[in-house]
């Protein structure tokens, strides 16, 4: 194992420091190092040095088979996955409560595993055949360590998608949760562009946060907390805490989040919402839900004045206050089965929003 020298910590702050985003949003790094272990220290300084990938993160390609029991084997490293013609669909994950900074490197057989958690529904309808996706388009999966920031996953996810993509390639981000948010830092003006991408869905991102991870709204909410604080003691959570600042926006006491406003206004300048189209899941009644706990986040933000929610992320959050190209409203579909994820897989709701994303896909060019 390499041994970073002090000089190189300085070389990277110094490179930090040139990056576009303001600089105060960069304390992020001095904690996500004092949380690392030290092997995983070394491998993250490395990662964004630009002198190794981040051993977290990995692009898949998936290769339909025709067992519902997904096997391991049909995700392939997407450096090895044969190109084709075929247009191509990312999906990508949301955060990850199973996981922290300091827990070893994560190795395929658990992000293969973190990939199925949010989207096995999913990606059983692209293999058999659901609105012939898997006729028309490639299925890539991307997955990425979910405690450490958005701004460093995000970069990380640019660099892949330039390393496995050309200009060539039409290729449609379907971004779940905190994966919206990651690949908005990825689009961004300030991390590079990627011609390639053609659109982006998001299914239930937390694009102005969510209560959720905001400290003030936890400590008010003595329940919340119980759900909620495993969020904010990791940097990637604490960034999907809820901001007063955007369009509609309704205010929570003391919320603020620094990178999201500074990345939402990036968008507003730059013109990039136009790639974006946002998917939110709104319960008529929390019962809706199928979980107990996203119907307890229900009854909780409606309590708060969030009378309009998936159970974690508010409505104008996840429809990023109407300021995307297109803003589609899914009726009694919580947090998770905005993700294809419901308790059965034939279930309507599930097949029905799998049919949705695909046609949007299909209407642009």
């Amino acid at each position: 194992m390499f041994r970073i020298k002090r000089f190189s910590f300085i070389i990277l702050i110094l490179l930090i420091s040139t990056f576009s985003f303001e600089t105060c949003i960069y304390a992020f790094y001095k904690k996500e190092f004092e949380s690392e272990t030290a092997e995983n220290k070394e491998a993250l300084l490395l990662a964004l040095l630009g002198i190794l990938p981040n051993p977290n993160q990995k692009l898949f390609g998936f290769i339909p088979g025709y067992s519902r029991n997904l096997s391991n084997s049909q995700f392939l490293n997407a450096e090895w996955f044969p190109k084709s013609t075929k247009k191509k669909i990312v999906f990508v994950h949301g955060w990850n409560p199973a996981e922290r900074d300091s827990d070893p490197i994560t190795n395929d057989d658990k992000k293969i595993q973190n990939i199925k958690n949010t989207f096995s529904n999913g990606i059983i309808h692209f293999q058999e055949g659901r609105d012939s996706a898997n006729i028309d388009f490639d299925l890539y999966l991307y997955t990425y360590r979910t405690s450490n920031s958005i701004l460093s996953n995000g970069r990380q996810f640019n660099s892949t998608l330039r390393a496995i993509f050309s200009n060539t390639d039409s290729v449609y981000i379907v971004a779940h949760s905190m994966g919206g948010l990651v690949t908005r830092v990825a689009l961004s003006k300030e991390t590079g562009e990627l011609p390639f991408v053609r659109l982006v869905v998001t299914l239930a991102s937390p694009q102005y946060g969510s209560p959720f991870a905001s400290k003030n709204f936890l400590e008010a909410n003595p329940f919340a907390n119980e759900l909620g604080s495993y969020l904010v003691d990791t940097q990637g959570g604490q960034e999907l805490s809820y901001t007063n600042v955007g369009n509609l926006q309704p205010v929570l006491f003391g919320a603020n989040n620094l990178v999201l406003d500074v990345l939402n206004d990036s968008y507003i300048k730059f013109g990039g919402n136009s790639k974006f189209i946002s998917f939110a899941g709104v319960l008529s009644q929390c019962n809706t839900a199928e979980t107990f706990y996203y119907q307890t986040g229900c009854t909780i933000l409606a309590n708060s004045g969030f009378t309009q929610s998936d159970g974690i992320v508010p409505l104008n959050s996840a429809r990023l206050g109407n300021l995307s190209m297109k803003q589609i409203n899914v009726s009694d579909c919580d947090h998770s089965m905005m993700a294809f994820q419901t308790n059965q897989i034939d279930d309507l709701k599930s097949l029905n929003l799998f049919s949705q994303v695909i046609t949007e896909i299909r209407s642009f060019p």
